[in-house]
């Protein structure tokens, strides 16, 4: 489809029945934005309103850096009824790699964007988990007047102490293993240099093995902690690698945000109009419920809402029903 002719309304597809969390299917189309990015959108099943506010979108970002826009991430949205668009991010699942030196924060942001722009979106709510959570405030502080509303589960702050102790929690899952991989006492410039300056075949196998710690810190089952690799095809090797190399990219660098940075963020975000809910689950020990109660308190007129029992992971029954009551109060408010 030629570049003017794109338009949220054309290339997004008719939601599916109401409930059918578990259905995903191929981009609605591929975007060229200096390397091809895919792209989804679904109409949504509510009835519009004569309020504007209506037809804005719901801009819908994955996680990671390194994972990918599935049927969990938007389920929330389909419950509601309502329109939204997403896509992969850079080297990441159907979109295109790039090479990492021309990666930051800022191309990210760039690229949402521009995806909002080729499809004539001039402005958007967004809800992001986890990275996408720490995208969407970047998202939104440098181009706040696009946003109609911020959604935020579980949101990643990316300050050097907190991923520090995430590689904690890792090591102290399985001592022996991590150390074997990444050396013990390994913390994030060690571990994330590992991945720059490593082979092929060491890629892999630091990529598994940061996979399998992070799937028993995600689940909770620690337990029993099977050190054995498993039995990966190469689709599954090579998307491990893809993620870990870029997620230890970012986390190398701070995600490209100082602590200055960091800050300038934060005074932009809480100057902003628009409203901003926070969703945070209280089992959550990826991103623990420590980074939402700081950015609440900074956000004065932010709402957080806590979640016991729930982890981090985005399709627990609870996480989706809270994410969509918020999305469907905030599609109301603006």
């Amino acid at each position: 489809m030629p570049k003017d002719e794109l338009t949220f309304h054309k290339v997004a597809s008719p939601a599916p029945k109401a409930g059918l969390a578990g259905v995903w299917s191929a981009p609605q189309v591929v975007l060229d934005s200096g390397g091809n990015l895919a792209v989804w959108a679904e109409q949504g099943l509510a009835q519009p309103l004569a309020n504007r506010a209506r037809q804005f979108p719901w801009l819908v970002l994955h996680g990671g850096p390194g994972g990918s826009l599935g049927a969990s991430h938007v389920a929330p949205i389909r419950y509601a009824g309502l329109p939204w668009f997403g896509f992969d991010q850079r080297n990441s699942g159907l979109s295109e790699d790039l090479d990492l030196s021309v990666i930051d924060l800022q191309r990210f942001v760039d690229d949402a964007l521009e995806v909002a722009d080729r499809l004539n979106i001039p402005k958007f709510h967004i809800l992001g988990g986890s990275w996408g959570g720490t995208l969407a405030l970047a998202i939104a502080a440098y181009r706040p007047e696009q946003v109609a509303s911020v959604v935020l589960r579980a949101p990643f702050l990316p300050m050097r102490p907190r991923v520090d102790t995430f590689f904690e929690l890792l090591e102290r899952l399985a001592p022996d293993y991590f150390a074997e991989h990444f050396g013990p006492g390994a913390r994030t410039d060690f571990v994330c240099e590992c991945f720059e300056v490593a082979t092929p075949e060491h890629l892999l196998e630091l990529s598994v093995a940061w996979n399998k710690l992070e799937t028993a810190l995600l689940t909770g089952k620690a337990g029993g902690f099977d050190s054995k690799r498993p039995f990966l095809s190469d689709v599954q090797e090579l998307a491990l690698v893809r993620k870990y190399r870029l997620q230890a990219h970012f986390l190398r660098h701070d995600c490209f945000l100082s602590p200055q940075d960091l800050l300038s963020l934060f005074s932009k975000i809480s100057q902003s109009p628009w409203p901003i809910s926070i969703i945070q689950g209280m089992n959550d020990r990826v991103c623990p419920p420590g980074g939402s109660k700081l950015l609440s308190e900074i956000v004065v007129r932010s709402s957080l809402i806590e979640l016991p029992g729930t982890g981090h992971l985005p399709d627990s029954a609870e996480m989706i029903k809270a994410i969509s009551q918020e999305v469907s109060r905030h599609h109301l408010l603006v």
